[in-house]
């Protein structure tokens, strides 16, 4: 499951990313990460059998966790494979295969729909 996970300037520098990890077993990966004097935001890959656990724990500590529901899609019989999507996915969900044709990636998406401008047959949606 991947979530954006937010905190106040009161808690960075509490353990509770880790205690989390310990707690409950849980693989952690960390995709993107902001942390400044008024906060923090993390995007992050939660998986393991204790998921729903560690987002109760993490969420009793103060820490905001949403779960990312959308990502995108490609509209096969618009899409004209011209990779103008492809330079502004931040998590390199979208690729050029070895046939010149445009990949999407769901697994690697986090749906900040920055490709959906970009293209010019409107052939990429984001969606739930």
């Amino acid at each position: 499951m991947k979530a954006w996970l937010k905190f106040s300037p009161d808690i960075t520098n509490n353990s509770i990313i880790s205690d989390t990890i310990k707690s409950y077993d849980i693989d952690f990966n960390i995709l993107r990460a902001n942390i400044t004097p008024k906060g923090g935001k993390l995007l992050v890959e939660i998986s393991g059998n204790q998921v729903t656990e560690s987002i109760e724990y993490m969420e009793s500590q103060g820490i905001s966790v949403d779960p990312i529901k959308k990502v995108v899609k490609k509209e096969e019989e618009k899409c004209v494979d011209c990779g103008a999507c492809v330079s502004l996915c931040p998590v390199k969900a979208i690729s050029i295969s070895d046939d010149w044709t445009i990949l999407v990636d769901d697994q690697l998406c986090i749906g900040c729909a920055f490709c959906t401008s970009s293209c010019p047959m409107k052939a990429i949606k984001v969606t739930e």
